[in-house]
């Protein structure tokens, strides 16, 4: 993650299993024009074992993923926080939220982009951590989650696999169980018409993880629509937070 000196909002992506900060990269121009006037900074998280991070060992505990963030944002430039997950990411910004008011940082908004809410019993139950190296890399390459550039190469798929499989079992293990303390930031569900992993009814659950408000956005497109077309997607979120001017407060309508 990287700051710049005095953002007045700070927006925090959050990959999934097998993502890398780097995926969020053509966000960046596309955000003056959808919070004009705002000292918006962007931050992408690389979740260890994953992207120039991958000769460190990867993490197994959602928790302790989130445990680095909270203490990389402690130690940035105050400002107030949009977290958001896709996927696995989703689970990551929960726990994400759940330490920041103790390190006081206040979420404005939580946004959980094709994911499962924690303990959400119509889940599936899933232990795709398991499968053979060849099956799991097949898998993820029908879902469009890993580039079509090294979906061919053997040598990265035994590189990028390990951490890979590492953050998939976390995120099994995660959403596996009940999730007894709730949030107290505003979630928005933002699921894909089109998604074979996560159907679009599954954002309602969403309401269960927290005290604030939440609400449910259908979009089409498939697992990976946060990628595909971004645009969109960051006008909807520009018009659910607020808009942090200095001097003062907005809200975008």
């Amino acid at each position: 993650m990287a700051g710049r000196p005095h953002p007045d909002l700070r927006l925090l992506a959050l990959p999934h299993s097998g993502g890398r900060a780097e995926g969020f990269t053509a966000w960046r121009p596309l955000l003056p024009a959808v919070f004009p006037g705002i000292a918006l900074e962007l931050c992408a998280a690389q979740y260890p074992g994953h992207g120039d991070r991958v000769a460190e060992p990867p993490l197994t505990e959602v928790g302790a993923i989130a445990d680095e963030i909270v203490a990389a944002l402690t130690g940035m430039a105050p400002a107030d926080l949009v977290l958001f997950g896709h996927s696995f990411g989703s689970a990551v910004a929960c726990e994400v939220a759940r330490r920041c008011p103790a390190a006081g940082i206040d979420v404005v908004l939580l946004v959980a982009s094709s994911a499962w809410a924690p303990g959400d019993p119509a889940r599936p139950p899933r232990d795709e951590h398991l499968l053979p190296d060849e099956e799991l890399w097949q898998r993820l390459i029908a879902l469009g989650g890993i580039a079509p550039g090294i979906a061919a190469e053997v040598e990265m798929r035994d590189l990028v696999l390990p951490a890979l499989r590492a953050s998939i079992a976390a995120h099994e293990r995660y959403l596996a169980c009940p999730d007894p303390v709730p949030l107290g930031c505003d979630v928005h569900a933002c699921m894909a018409r089109g998604d074979p992993l996560v159907p679009a009814g599954a954002g309602r659950y969403w309401s269960r993880v927290t005290t604030g408000r939440t609400s449910v956005g259908i979009r089409s497109g498939a697992h990976f629509h946060a990628y595909d077309d971004p645009a969109p997607l960051l006008a909807d979120l520009a018009r659910r937070v607020p808009a942090y001017a200095k001097g003062g407060r907005t809200t975008h309508e």
